[in-house]
C-alpha cells in the first residue's frame, strides 16, 4: 500500500463552487476504482479558520500500487494536469493504515521532519503506540500514517467523522474539508 497527495493552490475569490460541481461529477467513478483503498475529496476554504487561500487537495490511499501507476500515466492524471496545469504528487509508504467506515468530515494533516535518521525502528514503535492512541478517539473515521524516505518526512492524516467539529490547526498540521470518501468494496481492490 501507498499514499498519495497533492494540493492545487486556488485564488483566494476562486469560485469552490466549481470545485464541489467537479467533485459531485466524478466521485462515482471513484466509489468503483479497481486497487483504491480511499480517496478523500479535500479542500481548503479561504476566509475560514485555515489558510488564507483556496485549493483543491485529494488524499489517496491505493491498496495496489500498479494501479496507482495506471492513474498516473492514464487519462484521469491527464484530464487533471490539463484542468490545473502540472501537478506534482507526493507519495508516502504507510506505516500505519486504519480506515473505518461511514462519511466524514475534515480531514487533519501533520507533517514532521525526521531530520538525519538512519534507524526508523523506534520511531515505527512509536507510531504505532500513537496510532492506537488516536483511534481510541470516537470521533476518528481513520488513521494513517506514512513515510516519505527522500526527504524523511512523517505525515500523519487523521479523517474525522462527519458531525466532528472541525478542530483549529496546530502548529504543523492543515485541516481540510472532506467533500466525499470514495471506498471501492474489497473486492475493487484486488
Amino acid at each position: 500500500m501507498l499514499t498519495a497527495h497533492y494540493s492545487i493552490p486556488l485564488p483566494a475569490d476562486y469560485d469552490m463552487d466549481i470545485v464541489v460541481r467537479r467533485v459531485a461529477d466524478r466521485a462515482a467513478l471513484w466509489d468503483a476504482r479497481t486497487g483504491l483503498l480511499f480517496k478523500a475529496f479535500c479542500i481548503t476554504e479561504a476566509g475560514g479558520p485555515g489558510p488564507a487561500h483556496n485549493s483543491y487537495a485529494p488524499f489517496y490511499v491505493w491498496a495496489a500500487p500498479q494501479e496507482f501507476a495506471r492513474f498516473l500515466t492514464g487519462a484521469e492524471y491527464a484530464g487533471l494536469c490539463a484542468a490545473f496545469g502540472p501537478v506534482p504528487v507526493r507519495t508516502g509508504t504507510i506505516l500505519q493504515c486504519t480506515v473505518g467506515t461511514g462519511p466524514t468530515g475534515h480531514l487533519v494533516s501533520e507533517t514532521e521532519p525526521l531530520g538525519p535518521v538512519t534507524d526508523l525502528r523506534e520511531r515505527a514503535r512509536a507510531e504505532a503506540e500513537r496510532h492506537r492512541a488516536v483511534l481510541a478517539d470516537p470521533a476518528v473515521h481513520s488513521h494513517v500514517v506514512d513515510l516519505d524516505s527522500a526527504t524523511m518526512t512523517l505525515t500523519r492524516r487523521t479523517l474525522l467523522r462527519e458531525g466532528s467539529e472541525a478542530p483549529r490547526a496546530k502548529s504543523g498540521e492543515q485541516v481540510l474539508r472532506v467533500l466525499h470518501l470514495s471506498q471501492p468494496s474489497p473486492t475493487s481492490t484486488s
